[in-house]
Protein backbone atom coordinates (compact mmCIF):
# COMPACT_ATOMS: atom_id res chain seq x y z
CA UNK A 1 0.00 0.00 0.00
CA UNK A 2 1.26 3.45 -0.86
CA UNK A 3 1.27 6.34 1.73
CA UNK A 4 1.56 9.81 0.39
CA UNK A 5 1.74 12.80 1.98
CA UNK A 6 -0.13 16.10 -1.07
CA UNK A 7 0.66 19.38 0.49
CA UNK A 8 -1.46 22.23 -0.50
CA UNK A 9 -1.03 26.35 0.31
CA UNK A 10 -5.05 26.35 1.20
CA UNK A 11 -8.14 24.70 2.76
CA UNK A 12 -9.84 25.20 -0.35
CA UNK A 13 -7.51 23.24 -2.57
CA UNK A 14 -7.54 19.98 0.09
CA UNK A 15 -12.01 20.32 -0.15
CA UNK A 16 -11.52 20.16 -4.16
CA UNK A 17 -9.30 16.93 -4.39
CA UNK A 18 -11.77 15.32 -2.03
CA UNK A 19 -15.08 16.73 -3.73
CA UNK A 20 -13.27 15.27 -6.77
CA UNK A 21 -12.62 12.14 -5.06
CA UNK A 22 -15.88 11.80 -3.65
CA UNK A 23 -17.58 12.36 -7.51
CA UNK A 24 -15.75 9.99 -9.19
CA UNK A 25 -16.07 7.34 -6.84
CA UNK A 26 -12.56 7.30 -5.67
CA UNK A 27 -12.02 4.69 -2.33
CA UNK A 28 -9.19 5.02 -0.59
CA UNK A 29 -8.31 3.12 2.39
CA UNK A 30 -6.97 6.48 4.32
CA UNK A 31 -7.65 10.08 3.69
CA UNK A 32 -6.73 12.69 6.84
CA UNK A 33 -6.37 16.05 6.23
CA UNK A 34 -4.06 17.54 7.90
CA UNK A 35 -4.42 21.38 9.02
CA UNK A 36 -1.20 23.48 9.76
CA UNK A 37 -0.20 24.19 13.69
CA UNK A 38 -3.10 26.41 15.17
CA UNK A 39 -1.51 29.98 14.41
CA UNK A 40 -1.50 30.09 10.86
CA UNK A 41 -4.99 29.22 10.63
CA UNK A 42 -7.54 31.55 9.87
CA UNK A 43 -11.29 31.80 11.52
CA UNK A 44 -12.68 31.26 8.38
CA UNK A 45 -10.19 27.85 7.53
CA UNK A 46 -11.52 26.79 11.22
CA UNK A 47 -15.19 27.16 10.20
CA UNK A 48 -15.06 25.58 6.75
CA UNK A 49 -12.69 22.83 8.63
CA UNK A 50 -15.39 22.05 11.25
CA UNK A 51 -17.99 22.19 8.88
CA UNK A 52 -16.79 19.42 6.07
CA UNK A 53 -15.16 17.26 8.39
CA UNK A 54 -16.55 14.49 9.03
CA UNK A 55 -18.33 14.96 5.68
CA UNK A 56 -15.40 14.34 3.01
CA UNK A 57 -12.93 13.45 5.19
CA UNK A 58 -10.99 13.08 8.29
CA UNK A 59 -9.25 15.96 9.76
CA UNK A 60 -6.44 14.74 12.70
CA UNK A 61 -3.60 17.29 13.58
CA UNK A 62 -0.19 16.21 12.70
CA UNK A 63 1.03 14.83 16.38
CA UNK A 64 -2.01 12.36 16.38
CA UNK A 65 -0.96 10.31 13.09
CA UNK A 66 1.34 7.27 14.02
CA UNK A 67 2.91 7.11 10.61
CA UNK A 68 4.42 11.20 11.37
CA UNK A 69 4.76 10.74 15.03
CA UNK A 70 8.19 8.35 16.08
CA UNK A 71 7.15 8.87 19.84
CA UNK A 72 3.30 8.15 18.98
CA UNK A 73 4.35 5.33 17.17
CA UNK A 74 6.91 3.68 19.73
CA UNK A 75 3.85 3.74 22.20
CA UNK A 76 1.87 2.20 20.84
CA UNK A 77 4.12 -0.58 19.82
CA UNK A 78 5.31 -0.75 23.35
CA UNK A 79 1.39 -1.71 24.54
CA UNK A 80 0.65 -4.01 21.97
CA UNK A 81 4.06 -5.74 23.19
CA UNK A 82 3.45 -5.43 26.86
CA UNK A 83 0.02 -6.96 26.03
CA UNK A 84 1.52 -10.36 25.16
CA UNK A 85 4.82 -10.27 27.09
CA UNK A 86 3.58 -9.24 30.54
CA UNK A 87 1.30 -12.35 30.85
CA UNK A 88 4.06 -14.87 29.03
CA UNK A 89 6.54 -13.47 31.42
CA UNK A 90 3.78 -14.08 34.36
CA UNK A 91 3.56 -17.95 33.43
CA UNK A 92 6.79 -18.52 33.09
CA UNK A 93 8.09 -17.03 35.92
CA UNK A 94 5.49 -19.62 37.78
CA UNK A 95 6.81 -21.90 35.63
CA UNK A 96 10.45 -21.27 36.70
CA UNK A 97 9.26 -21.33 40.22
CA UNK A 98 8.04 -24.53 40.05
CA UNK A 99 10.49 -25.73 37.95
CA UNK A 100 13.64 -24.87 39.91
CA UNK A 101 12.01 -25.13 43.75
CA UNK A 102 14.12 -22.54 44.89
CA UNK A 103 12.97 -20.52 48.36
CA UNK A 104 14.75 -17.40 47.21
CA UNK A 105 11.81 -15.67 49.46
CA UNK A 106 11.54 -18.06 52.52
CA UNK A 107 12.35 -15.11 54.79
CA UNK A 108 8.95 -13.66 54.37
CA UNK A 109 7.90 -17.30 55.15
CA UNK A 110 6.33 -18.02 51.90
CA UNK A 111 4.99 -21.52 50.50
CA UNK A 112 5.70 -22.86 47.34
CA UNK A 113 2.33 -21.29 45.87
CA UNK A 114 3.84 -17.83 47.61
CA UNK A 115 7.11 -18.44 46.06
CA UNK A 116 5.66 -18.80 42.65
CA UNK A 117 3.30 -16.26 42.73
CA UNK A 118 5.95 -14.29 43.20
CA UNK A 119 8.18 -15.11 40.25
CA UNK A 120 5.29 -14.90 38.48
CA UNK A 121 4.83 -11.69 39.36
CA UNK A 122 8.77 -10.59 38.85
CA UNK A 123 7.98 -12.60 35.48
CA UNK A 124 5.64 -10.52 34.25
CA UNK A 125 7.79 -7.67 35.29
CA UNK A 126 10.05 -8.62 32.66
CA UNK A 127 8.05 -8.86 30.49
CA UNK A 128 6.78 -5.53 30.39
CA UNK A 129 10.65 -4.29 31.05
CA UNK A 130 11.29 -6.29 27.75
CA UNK A 131 8.35 -4.43 26.09
CA UNK A 132 9.99 -1.27 26.66
CA UNK A 133 13.18 -2.48 25.66
CA UNK A 134 11.89 -4.44 22.60
CA UNK A 135 10.01 -0.97 21.28
CA UNK A 136 12.98 1.32 21.73
CA UNK A 137 15.29 -0.94 19.98
CA UNK A 138 13.96 -0.70 16.61
CA UNK A 139 14.72 2.21 16.09
CA UNK A 140 12.47 3.52 12.51
CA UNK A 141 14.62 6.17 11.71
CA UNK A 142 12.39 8.53 9.75
CA UNK A 143 13.36 12.18 11.06
CA UNK A 144 15.11 13.25 7.90
CA UNK A 145 11.57 11.87 6.16
CA UNK A 146 9.75 13.36 8.20
CA UNK A 147 11.49 17.28 8.44
CA UNK A 148 10.52 18.17 4.93
CA UNK A 149 6.80 17.47 6.36
CA UNK A 150 7.21 19.10 9.75
CA UNK A 151 8.46 21.95 8.23
CA UNK A 152 5.57 22.25 5.65
CA UNK A 153 3.40 21.92 8.22
CA UNK A 154 4.65 24.97 10.87
CA UNK A 155 4.50 27.44 7.75
CA UNK A 156 1.36 27.08 7.32
CA UNK A 157 0.78 24.21 4.82
CA UNK A 158 -2.07 22.55 4.66
CA UNK A 159 -1.02 18.17 4.65
CA UNK A 160 -3.48 15.35 3.12
CA UNK A 161 -2.61 11.53 3.93
CA UNK A 162 -3.30 9.29 1.06
CA UNK A 163 -3.23 5.63 1.25
CA UNK A 164 -4.83 3.47 -1.72
CA UNK A 165 -6.61 0.42 -0.54
CA UNK A 166 -5.06 -2.96 -1.42
CA UNK A 167 -4.81 -3.90 -5.46
CA UNK A 168 -5.66 -0.33 -6.40
CA UNK A 169 -3.24 2.51 -7.37
CA UNK A 170 -3.41 6.57 -5.72
CA UNK A 171 -5.71 8.18 -8.67
CA UNK A 172 -2.40 9.96 -9.88
CA UNK A 173 -3.95 12.10 -12.45
CA UNK A 174 -7.21 13.54 -10.24
CA UNK A 175 -3.63 14.38 -7.56
CA UNK A 176 -2.17 16.48 -9.98
CA UNK A 177 -5.06 18.13 -11.39
CA UNK A 178 -5.35 19.49 -8.11
CA UNK A 179 -2.31 21.53 -8.35
CA UNK A 180 -0.66 20.24 -5.35
CA UNK A 181 2.52 21.97 -3.70
CA UNK A 182 4.30 18.62 -3.63
CA UNK A 183 3.88 15.22 -2.81
CA UNK A 184 5.81 13.10 -0.93
CA UNK A 185 6.15 9.27 -0.52
CA UNK A 186 6.45 7.05 2.39
CA UNK A 187 7.45 4.20 3.10
CA UNK A 188 5.25 1.63 5.32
Amino acid sequence: MTKSIVIFEDIDQCIQLFDVFKEKSVMLSEAILIPPISEKISSDETELLNAKANILFKSQNFEDIRILNPKLDRKIRQQDMSRWLMPFGFVAGIAFSNMTNLSTFSFLGLNNIGESLIGGLLGMGSGYLGSIVSSASININRNKELRSIINFNKEGKWLVLLENQIGAELPWALIKQSEAKDIIFLEG
